[in-house]
């Protein structure tokens, strides 16, 4: 169950950055964010995925669905600098092993009375409530992130902070078919980088799509070998004006070996991710 447990943070580490995904695009257009200050939006994250892992020389399969409500708040723009706080007000997860189901939602407060699911709340529930931070410029790229908040679970905190699959905007004006390729080094606490190509799928003055094709690497996690490789592929839809996400689907396949006391415990994560946002008005 520990290094189930790792698994869980990883995963959540990889849910989270559907969360800043960002591009627009016109016939040919320069990408940026466009943002006032005050504006509030709502984010639903819902990743279904089997978790594949061996423990006590036996292959254990976990079926999770797991789904993040958030609120998302810009509180600065200026300067080339914008503020969004990001608020988590609901986490639930529906887990099948062994034949067995265990339900949680961070809503309901009985559903944590399931000993299973108990230790998923012990993970999940000083998140619920608390905020974060990001300071990022308009073309993307993240000049600090905040979690003062949610310190309190020291190994999420880290998790949350890692990167974030969000797109970062190249410096020249762009339009359909074309592409750019970026790398991502998203965790302070480990060696994990992402390479994504973005291309312009479509456009018009409303929506903009996306295509994604990316890698991860790892051999370090928070300090653990972990020896984690795998690929993320599918697409954005983003509003046009604002570079805001309104719906991204994407699919992620990621292989590991975490080691522990000399022996190597092989692992794997097949998923898709399903994340919508839209502005409150």
């Amino acid at each position: 169950m520990k290094n189930y447990n790792r698994i869980l943070l990883l995963t959540i580490a990889m849910l989270m950055p559907g969360l800043f995904l960002t591009i627009s695009a016109q016939k040919t257009v320069e990408l940026r964010y466009n943002l006032n200050q005050g504006d509030k939006y709502e984010y639903n994250i819902e990743t279904e995925q089997d978790i594949a892992f061996e423990t006590n020389g036996q292959t254990m399969v976990v079926t999770s669905k797991i789904g993040f409500e958030m609120t998302g708040t810009v509180e600065n723009n200026e300067r080339d600098s914008i503020v969004v706080k990001t608020t988590i007000n609901r986490v639930t997860m529906l887990q099948s092993l062994f034949g067995m189901e265990i339900k949680y939602d961070s809503d309901d407060p009985s559903t944590a009375e399931n000993p299973m699911a108990a230790q998923i709340s012990s993970i999940m529930k000083d998140l619920v409530g608390s905020s974060y931070t990001m300071t990022m410029d308009n073309r993307g790229n993240v000049k600090n992130m905040d979690l003062s908040d949610i310190t309190r679970n020291d190994d999420l905190a880290k998790n949350l902070s890692s990167g974030s699959n969000y797109a970062i905007y190249p410096d020249q004006k762009v339009g359909v078919g074309d592409t750019w390729e970026k790398d991502i080094e998203p965790l302070r606490t480990s060696d994990m980088k992402y390479h994504i190509k973005y291309t312009v799928l479509k456009t018009n003055n409303k929506q903009t799509t996306l295509g994604i094709e990316g890698t991860i690497s790892a051999n370090k996690v928070n300090n653990e070998d972990m020896n984690l490789h795998g690929t993320q592929s599918g697409e954005m839809i983003v509003d046009t004006k604002t570079g805001w996400l309104i719906e991204a689907t994407i699919d992620q396949e990621v292989s590991m070996n975490i080691e522990q006391a000399g022996q190597k415990f092989p692992a794997s994560i097949t998923g898709t991710t399903i994340t919508k946002s839209s502005k409150i008005d």
